[in-house]
């Protein structure tokens, strides 16, 4: 059986990294540590989830999400923010983005966030989002 696909946008190398090491065994899991990289992996490559900071150096995720919008299919890509300022955020001002949690990376510990990816996808699923099996982009 296939491993659910989370895509990893975190522009600090090290959390990435330790977060890589924590999703590994239950996800596959790519890394991109800036916006602009998201599209070329999803080229090839479909996330069941994108799990996301806010903060990207110079650049913040709202960016990324009002283009995602953009188009039919990556609008469709559930959405988890995983951030330290999570507190920030109410999940209806969020919703129009496709995130479905925001999660604080102060209070996140990995049976969490493990537990919080798959309840995503597994919603998602349930919605009929589309999947990993449906391709890339075009």
């Amino acid at each position: 059986m296939d491993r659910p696909r989370v895509l990893l946008l975190e522009d600090d190398k090290w959390l990435a990294e330790s977060l890589f090491e924590s999703l590994k065994k239950d996800f596959e899991v790519r890394i991109a540590h800036d916006p602009e990289s998201i599209f070329g992996i999803m080229e090839n490559w479909w996330p069941d989830v994108m799990l996301a900071d806010v903060v990207l150096g110079t650049k913040n995720l709202f960016m990324l999400l009002n283009e995602m919008q953009s188009y039919d299919d990556t609008r469709e890509v559930p959405i988890v923010i995983l951030s330290s300022i999570a507190q920030q955020f109410e999940q209806q001002d969020v919703k129009k983005f496709a995130v479905k949690k925001i999660l604080d990376k102060a209070e996140i510990t990995p049976e969490i966030l493990r537990e919080s990816l798959f309840d995503v996808i597994n919603n998602s699923q349930k919605a009929g989002t589309k999947d990993a099996k449906n391709g890339a982009l075009k």
